[in-house]
């Protein structure tokens, strides 16, 4: 199965040219309280430090980070979320103890959970938990919302009409029993159990081993919706499929057998090809993961 950003940094990817998901942090290793004012300051220059503590300069090349020193990639990346972000306005109330929660949480990520796509640096959000509680969003559902720390529950959800228009608005993923249309609608540990589409449905536990599926989303993560309509193990390397649903993490549907994703080294047109999820544009081959020291 090929591997998925991080929410915090594919929220950021996707909004960089009308909106920004953005999360606290630090890296000054002083103890002290980060306010709301610092916010963005302290998170940008807690992933550069932490990059630059992680990732060797031809690691970060391969990656496409060009800094010269993690001060220089801290003052590019406050830049970014500082444009896409009105400034850093969020609309709610400031939560030091998770936000400090979360600086600690920044400083000890793994070195190969980092995911690097030039400045723009993330962290998998399963070793950030704190990030997304360090605001109390007041903005209520169908509000309008610059980020989701805005919103009172979950997510800021933007939205391009036909002529080009966006427009945002906060949106919640459905908790259990709540309505849905899919799987989407539903928290991430949940499925959308819908009768006969496109009939409204209810988000429900995903299934576990043996129980009857529709698909793939139906069934936990590390399970799939196999030709006999039920939850079983994803396919190892060498193993047939049909799509990359099929397959267990760390490898992809090639042809009709489960392939291992690139090692560092290895040829590579998309940033999906490669175990780091790391293309490099200027050598055509998969970047290494960052490991430290």
């Amino acid at each position: 199965m090929r591997k998925h950003r991080s929410v915090l940094l594919a929220t950021l990817l996707s909004t960089v040219a009308v909106a920004m998901s953005a999360v606290p942090g630090c890296g000054d290793g002083e103890a002290r309280a980060p306010t709301g004012s610092d916010f963005l300051s302290s998170y940008a220059k807690a992933l550069c430090d932490r990059t630059f503590t992680c990732c060797d300069a031809a690691t970060r090349a391969a990656h496409g980070l060009d800094a010269s020193s993690a001060d220089a990639c801290a003052s590019q990346l406050e830049a970014i979320l500082l444009a896409v972000s009105n400034g850093g306005e969020v609309k709610g109330t400031f939560v030091p103890e998770k936000a400090e929660a979360c600086l600690a949480e920044v400083d000890a990520a793994p070195c190969a959970e980092l995911e690097v796509l030039g400045v723009l640096l993330g962290v998998d959000a399963e070793f950030t938990p704190s990030c997304r509680d360090a605001w109390d969003g007041a903005v209520p559902e169908g509000g309008t919302c610059g980020n989701d720390w805005d919103c009172a529950r979950d997510r800021c959800v933007r939205t391009i009409d036909a002529s080009g228009q966006s427009t945002s608005a906060c949106k919640a993923r459905a908790a259990a029993g709540e309505p849905c249309s899919s799987r989407f609608d539903c928290d991430e540990a949940l499925r959308c159990d819908q009768p006969s589409p496109p009939d409204a449905g209810a988000c429900a536990p995903r299934l576990a081993m043996g129980e009857s599926c529709k698909g793939s989303l139906d069934c936990q993560e590390e399970l799939r919706c196999s030709q006999d309509g039920t939850c079983q193990a994803r396919e190892q390397a060498g193993g047939p499929c049909a799509s990359d649903e099929d397959c267990a993490a760390g490898t992809a549907c090639e042809g009709d057998s489960c392939a291992p994703l690139g090692a560092a080294g290895a040829p590579c047109s998309a940033d999906s090809d490669c175990a780091s999820f790391a293309c490099s544009d200027a050598t055509g081959t998969c970047a290494d993961v960052c490991k430290g020291e």
